[in-house]
């Protein structure tokens, strides 16, 4: 039996898709408590929460440090981190990694093939929220 035929999405359509997850995500973290271990290395690292997204975060990963993901600061910069905390995500037990990762995004608006790189689509996501 053959299988059903779907319909491609073009690279707006595509870019848009990504774009809602994106802001998903970031509401999603600005609507509901960060892991207070997450919340005060980003304070002591300059991260101003209400200013700044998260893009990705896994809690309790398997194989990976309790925290890790990555967030777009207030001053457009990426970083990826991760932090070992204990079981309730509340004290920061080590910063395996704080590394601004910006370099390695994707920030082109216009890519052949594909539109906007997630870089660019998430500093769109970053200034709305901010306008």
């Amino acid at each position: 039996m053959p299988l059903p035929r779907y319909r491609k999405l073009n690279v707006q359509q595509q870019n848009a898709v990504v774009e809602d997850l994106i802001r998903r995500e970031a509401m999603h973290w600005r609507q509901n408590p960060l892991p207070e271990a997450l919340k005060v290395s980003g304070f002591e690292r300059g991260i101003q929460w209400e200013r700044s997204i998260i893009i990705n975060l896994c809690v309790d990963f398997p194989g990976m440090p309790r925290l890790s993901g990555l967030l777009l600061t207030q001053d457009e910069r990426f970083v990826d981190f991760e932090i070992e905390t204990d079981a309730a995500h509340r004290v920061v037990e080590s910063v395996e990694v704080w590394k601004d990762v910006t370099a390695t995004q994707n920030t082109n608006e216009r890519n052949r093939g594909i539109g906007a790189g997630s870089g660019a689509i998430a500093i769109k996501v970053l200034r709305t929220l901010n306008s």
